[in-house]
């Protein structure tokens, strides 16, 4: 009787043991694979990044054949961040201090979307589709066969759209080939293809 007692304890301790075991090999790939979903994410913790583009309000790394970048305000805090991004983004510093950040996902004006970051006001911007230009307070950017101007935090302040030209615009996928802020910001240049031998012509806008 006692022998068959202490067989029935054994096995109970065996099950436990076997139940316990299993158990904690179930969590931990589990608990592994969060902590690596975290390190790709988390670009600070990822052991071999490197540094491609740094300035003082923004920084650009590049691991495991991705990209990562982070907008900092003026202290230095980390007020956006985003990743991973298979082209390398492009952050510009205009008139110290508003971040035009932009991306492309293949060639051509219209498959590149980008957005605005006023240090100074510590706001984003919405993101806009095929930027051409920029000045301290508006933005030009293409709107299927328009260009559309506006205040670039708030288009209450200022909205604009040009869609219609001296010549009828080229039926190609990017007839509008650019749209530049002239330097006292009272006119904006734009340039594109018109009619089916693709002239060239530039025409200036009051806005």
């Amino acid at each position: 009787m006692i022998k068959k007692f202490f067989l029935q304890i054994n096995l109970i301790m065996i099950i436990v043991i076997v139940l316990s075991s299993c158990s904690s090999h179930s969590n931990n790939p589990g608990t592994k694979e969060i902590q690596n979903t975290e390190l790709v994410v988390n670009n600070e913790n990822v052991s071999d990044c490197e540094t491609v583009e740094e300035t003082e309000f923004y920084k650009i790394t590049y691991s495991n054949s991705m990209y990562y970048y982070y907008i900092f305000d003026d202290s230095y805090n980390t007020v956006k961040s985003d990743g991973p991004l298979s082209r390398k983004p492009h952050i510009k510093i205009i008139n110290n201090h508003l971040i035009r950040f932009t991306s492309q996902a293949g060639t051509g004006i219209g498959t590149q979307w980008g957005f605005y970051y006023d240090i100074k006001k510590d706001v984003f911007s919405r993101t806009f589709n095929s930027i051409y230009d920029q000045t301290d307070e508006k933005v030009a950017y293409r709107n299927s066969n328009k260009i559309i101007i506006r205040d670039i935090f708030d288009k209450t302040n200022y909205y604009q759209e040009i869609s219609s030209f001296k010549k009828p615009l080229a039926n190609t996928v990017d007839p509008i080939t650019n749209a530049k802020f002239s330097k006292d910001g009272k006119n904006i240049v734009i340039t594109y293809f018109a009619g089916s031998d693709y002239e060239e012509i530039t025409e200036i806008f009051d806005i």
